[in-house]
């Protein structure tokens, strides 16, 4: 079950099933859309019908966000946004220096790695050792993509689906990707398949460098 902390009360409750309604109060906030972003996929994850309105329309696409339409709040929706707007889950301050002409990917994992909740400062560093591991990522997708293909590794999906469930915990789904892909034990073609199921969620274009090794 997918379960959100509510910035009023401070507990973590399990939302409603049905289909997922989202509302985005910051449209402009990269944070607030990217987690309103992850909070989409997650549910598309769990095969529930998504729908997002907007306080007004924008476009990330860069970030590999999907455009944002304008409209009201549906009828139970979750809000989304900063703390101070009265949403629902209620997004933390950041802030981010130094990143200009970095690849959009290497900025989303950089932000990714701190929970939504809880502020996020952002320097040179942190984006350049995202795109170091994104290049190592790709790298070993691009290797295991030449050998025969295997079924996703349940565990390991079962693993990372949790994480994204309680809370939207990124920063715990992006360790079990680590240790997955240093997991010899498992066969590369389970690893490749597992990964690009997270990737689905991460948006991180990590089956980028396919095909060209």
């Amino acid at each position: 079950m997918l379960r959100l902390m509510e910035a009023r009360t401070g507990q973590v409750v399990g939302v409603r099933p049905g289909p997922l309604r989202l509302y985005v109060h910051q449209p402009d906030d990269l944070r607030v859309c990217l987690t309103a972003d992850v909070l989409r996929r997650v549910g598309l994850r769990l095969r529930r019908r998504v729908l997002t309105t907007a306080a007004h329309t924008a476009d990330h696409g860069w970030l590999n966000i999907p455009p944002l339409e304008a409209g009201e709040p549906l009828p139970g929706a979750v809000g989304v946004g900063n703390l101070t707007s009265g949403a629902a889950v209620g997004v933390a301050e950041w802030k981010s220096s130094g990143h200009e002409g970095a690849e959009p990917a290497a900025f989303r994992l950089a932000l990714l790695r701190h929970r939504y909740r809880q502020e996020a400062d952002l320097g040179p560093e942190a984006v350049s050792e995202a795109a170091a591991d994104l290049e190592r990522w790709r790298g070993r997708l691009a290797q295991w993509a030449t050998l025969p293909s295997r079924p996703i590794h349940g565990p390991y999906a079962e693993e990372t689906l949790e994480a994204l469930c309680d809370d939207l915990d990124v920063p715990r789904a992006l360790a079990v990707l680590e240790r997955l892909v240093d997991d010899e034990e498992v066969a590369p073609g389970s690893r490749l398949e597992t990964v690009l199921q997270l990737d689905q969620i991460l948006a991180l274009e990590l089956p980028a460098a396919i095909g060209t090794r």
